[in-house]
């Protein structure tokens, strides 16, 4: 089923939205909201709890502005033991040299380089704690010294988006952003336009009968890859990262029709992530 589109909006956009403070706790609100009459409630209910206690972390978390990159991963392993903690069934702890060795691996992920098959729950909730850490940064960042506008990656960290958002209201409406799957800095792209090749001209939109209307898959037959995009005006608390986890379904569609997925997601233990030249 085609999703729904409207014309690129004419005015000119912010390039860049910060994290907000309470990101994590919407997060945690909108998964729970999705796993209602959901096949996989359980599991998407357990990840409303990690994405409850990444908000417990990142609201203790100092990080100074412009910290490098090597900085904040030092931070995190007390994130992790913080985000242990806090979370109900969470796996035991990794020993440090494991623990390491997990945060290599997501930033790989995050940096669209390698592919999520055989990730396991320790990735996840090692995922988790990087995200607290980055977004803590994310927040304190000032503005890049380049035009972030239709960049591939985030203009923060250097991460791939997880998705994009076709905003609604504030002063947004029809504004389009890729959203960093590791440090929820959004960033203004142009619309009907191939977030992966920046091809326009055969970029398809995908959806599932009956189910969320507020997500389709933005398919290319240039590069035929293919990232979710979602629609606020359809749904305000529709968020990149949890709905994508919601809409698996959605990936096997989009696959069967011969589109490779290109965005990651820290929170998925399969699929297939392709990597970005």
């Amino acid at each position: 089923m085609l999703a729904e589109q409207t014309l690129p909006s004419r005015i000119a956009p912010p390039l860049l939205l910060a994290p907000p403070a309470d990101l994590f706790i919407r997060r945690a609100a909108r998964l729970r909201h999705l796993a209602a009459g959901h096949a996989l409630a359980p599991w998407l209910g357990w990840l409303a709890e990690l994405c409850t206690a990444q908000q417990q972390v990142l609201d203790q978390l100092s990080v100074a502005a412009g910290a490098a990159p090597a900085a904040l991963r030092e931070a995190v392993p007390a994130a992790y033991a913080a985000l242990l903690s806090a979370t109900p069934d969470a796996p035991p702890a990794l020993a440090p040299e494991a623990l390491g060795r997990r945060i290599e691996r997501n930033l790989l992920l995050a940096a669209g380089e390698a592919v999520a098959a055989g990730r396991d729950l320790d990735d996840l909730v090692v995922a988790a704690a990087m995200q607290a850490v980055w977004t803590a940064a994310a927040r304190r960042a000032g503005e890049p010294a380049a035009n972030p506008s239709n960049a591939e990656s985030c203009p923060h960290c250097g991460s791939a988006a997880v998705g994009s958002i076709v905003l609604a209201g504030d002063g947004k409406e029809g504004l389009r952003y890729q959203e960093c799957c590791l440090c929820a800095t959004r960033w203004n792209v142009v619309r009907a336009r191939c977030t992966l090749c920046a091809d326009g001209a055969v970029v398809d939109y995908l959806s599932l009968d009956g189910g969320n209307g507020a997500i389709a898959a933005e398919t290319c037959d240039h590069c035929h890859g293919y990232a979710k995009i979602c629609f606020a005006a359809k749904d305000r608390d529709a968020d990149p990262f949890a709905d994508d986890l919601a809409t698996l379904a959605l990936d096997v569609l989009v696959g069967e029709q011969g589109h490779a997925r290109a965005a990651p997601n820290l929170f998925l233990c399969e699929g297939e992530v392709v990597a970005r030249d």
